[in-house]
């Protein structure tokens, strides 16, 4: 299998990877690894290709896979195709992307990287994909009928998470005034929070008590559509804000725009419309994953799932990883440029900030529900982060537009 494999490499130049926890097999051995990560383990977990589906993704470094999960001797393993590009990005989004992620001095490291990959279509990958499996499984597997069951359950799973989520909104009533709702909307595609964009939208154009402005009196169909170009530049400034580079986002906004031109009927622009609220969550969402280290991005998925309990200790988290606290310490100060304490006050204030825009809850309530010691020292947090109280946050951003 091993010689069938190499040479199905030589033939397609297509790297072919198999994955079994630490023990990864790699054709051609001999592979140039993207110099973001220490190994193509790394590459490989980072970039979230070990899951229970086959996957084609796209990562945030201009590159492609293909993975696909089967079990052998009661074990699973991945067959992972790729890295390939579909299409060398120019030098200027190289060097913006690296001045993203403060790396500019891998420049020309990661330049080379990408000029030795192979320039190659999906369908292609796709189509060497079966090959591979055959190889190595000894039956066929139809990847792009399981690709497409794939996105159909994802769809039911999303549907059946909306609905609940809809129904708690309306249940605990956590409507306020329009502008606030919509101010909302952009404030999840600025976290990347793809779990509640959809459904948070849904509950916001399903009420009875709200109607969007007529933008043409020549043509219903034309009035959706511009509508939903408003919808691409906010949220092309959210995805920006949220971390997302400034080319991606627009570049993702000017192919919307022409997608949209091409729809014939409302409800097809009704649908698009949410399908842009998801891409650019979505967008932000794969900036922040990727940003950081594994260690760091679970330290801070960790701080976010935990910001309102009591404990959120240094010893705490780092016993949670199985790492040791000062190293730790280091790594995310390396990585992030502050410190874990730091980090945290700075997500509390966020939280605190829409817990008092959205949800109206008085300081005292955020004080508490963010296990301040006392109002004074989270107005003192509070200060040192936006340089203004809790209060005068408030009076100011109730009045503004979003």
């Amino acid at each position: 299998m091993e010689k069938i494999l190499c040479s199905l490499v030589d033939v397609t130049k297509i790297p072919v990877c198999i994955y079994q926890d630490s023990k990864t097999f790699m054709y051609p051995s001999n592979i140039t690894i993207n110099p973001m990560f220490d190994s193509f383990q790394e590459h490989v977990i980072n970039c979230g290709l070990l899951g229970q589906e086959i996957q084609l993704m796209n990562t945030n470094y201009f590159e492609s896979f293909l993975s696909i999960p089967f079990v052998q001797h009661h074990q699973r393993h991945w067959l992972i195709l790729g890295p390939i590009i579909y299409n060398p990005p120019t030098k200027e989004r190289i060097a913006r992307l690296l001045s993203n992620l403060n790396k500019s001095y891998l420049r020309e490291e990661f330049e080379d990287y990408l000029m030795d990959l192979t320039v190659e279509s999906s369908n292609q990958l796709i189509e060497i994909g079966q090959i591979a499996y055959y190889l190595v499984q000894g039956v066929e597997l139809n990847i792009r009928k399981e690709l497409k069951l794939v996105h159909q359950q994802e769809e039911l799973e999303i549907e059946k998470q909306q609905s609940c989520y809809i129904a708690n909104i309306r249940e605990n009533n956590l409507y306020h005034h329009d502008p606030l709702l919509e101010r909302r909307i952009y404030q999840l595609i600025e976290e990347g929070n793809v779990k509640e964009i959809i459904p948070y939208h849904q509950a916001f154009r399903n009420r009875d008590d709200f109607e969007y402005g007529l933008l043409s009196r020549t043509s219903e169909l034309r009035s959706q559509k511009n509508t939903a170009i408003a919808t691409i530049t906010l949220a092309t400034r959210a995805a920006i804000r949220g971390g997302a580079h400034p080319e991606d986002a627009y570049s993702l906004g000017d192919v919307m725009i022409q997608d949209l031109e091409d729809l014939t009927s409302i409800p097809k622009v009704i649908w698009f419309r949410e399908k842009i609220l998801y891409d650019f969550t979505e967008l932000v969402r794969r900036y922040k994953k990727q940003r950081y280290s594994r260690k760091i991005t679970q330290c801070q998925e960790f701080i976010y799932k935990h910001i309102y309990e009591p404990d959120l200790s240094v010893k705490l988290i780092a016993d949670k990883l199985g790492l040791n606290p000062k190293y730790l310490s280091n790594l995310f100060k390396k990585e992030v440029g502050i410190s874990i304490s730091e980090y945290t006050q700075k997500l509390k204030v966020k939280e605190a900030k829409n817990m008092m825009l959205y949800f109206n809850r008085s300081v005292t309530e955020v004080c508490n529900s963010l296990h301040f010691s006392d109002q004074s020292y989270f107005i003192k947090v509070f200060k040192k982060h936006t340089k203004m109280t809790p209060r005068e946050y408030i009076k100011k951003n109730q009045l503004d537009p979003y």
